[in-house]
């Protein structure tokens, strides 16, 4: 049987998939981070062997042929970089039959082909982090957005995350009006006042993913009808429909003009999706927007990557 295999590799996890000559998914198997940055790039290397072995074993036919390969990684960005895992990739890969050709390809990429079947097209994410990126069908790629939580990420997580945070502080002293934001905040965290949110926010142990899960109350009071909350995710949306929409009057956009919409703030929140989506498209009337949630994952995508480059389909 001939096999492809795709890797989604990150700084948390990664999630590695096998499909067959026709498209079908075979296994999954999932692992440890292997994003270099976040730990040595050695380690990456050892989780990325834990990985592809874990998933082979797991194949319900033991006499495959291995026929390439289709890694989309996070923190994988210089040629240098993408040259050095294609190596080691190679070298876990020669135990098994099979010619082993290996393809770094980016996050995009492989999300693409998950929801579009084509690893082309316009991807809007809106997760911890936000950016915006066209991907034209010849590999260029652009982007706006994704300059991290200083600097930018509108519309994420973080940044709405930490604008719940100040407002249920500004309702406490009296200069907003109250919010149910307060209320979920004492019961999901078991403050007994909301004055306690201050010591758990400046422990030292406290970073952007422990702002970012603060989003989960806007979004909840949002959709209870709360003022404040359903101000801040209806701006949030607003401003990466801008970042994107600052992008695509720049970038054509490619054939099909479907826009992918990847992260957990769109897969929480309709009132977000369905205001990013109408301000968009009461500029660009074209656009057809596809939930990422829905779609098979990025890992199926890139194995589905690889029986594209490798399977003589294109």
């Amino acid at each position: 049987m001939r096999v492809y295999l795709g890797i989604d590799g990150g700084g948390t996890k990664t999630d590695a998939a096998a499909v067959d000559s026709e498209g079908s998914t075979l296994a999954r198997f999932g692992g440890g981070p292997s994003n270099p940055h976040s730990a040595t790039f050695d380690l990456a290397l050892d989780e990325l062997n834990k990985v592809i072995h874990g998933l082979v074993s797991s194949l319900p036919q033991k006499d495959v042929r291995l026929e390439g390969i289709c890694l989309g990684m996070s923190g994988i960005d210089t040629l240098e970089e993408r040259s050095l895992v294609k190596k080691a990739v190679s070298r876990i890969l020669a135990e098994w039959p099979g010619d082993h050709p290996v393809a770094v390809a980016s996050e995009g990429q492989i999300s693409l082909m998950a929801a579009l079947g084509q690893e082309f097209g316009v991807q809007i994410i809106a997760g911890t982090g936000s950016i915006c990126c066209v991907f034209a069908p010849g590999g260029s790629y652009w982007r706006t957005g994704g300059w991290g939580h200083h600097l930018g990420d509108e519309g994420s997580g973080y940044s709405i995350g930490l604008r719940a945070l100040k407002s249920v502080m500004r309702s406490y002293d009296g200069a907003e009006p109250p919010t149910r934001m307060t209320d979920i905040i004492l019961k999901g965290y078991g403050f007994a006042q909301i004055t306690d949110l201050k010591g758990y926010i400046y422990q030292p142990s406290r970073g952007k993913a422990d702002i970012a899960a603060f989003a989960k109350v806007a979004l909840e009071a949002a959709r209870d009808g709360d003022e404040c909350a359903i101000r801040i995710v209806t701006e949030e949306a607003g401003a990466l429909a801008d970042t994107a929409a600052a992008l695509l009057k720049r970038r054509p956009v490619p054939p099909g003009n479907r826009v992918v919409l990847t992260g957990s703030v769109f897969g929480h929140s309709p009132l977000f999706t369905r205001t990013l989506c109408g301000k968009l498209q009461a500029i660009f009337q074209e656009l057809v927007f596809v939930e990422g949630a829905s779609a098979a994952p990025p890992s199926v995508g890139a194995a589905l990557l690889a029986r594209k480059w490798f399977g003589g389909l294109g």
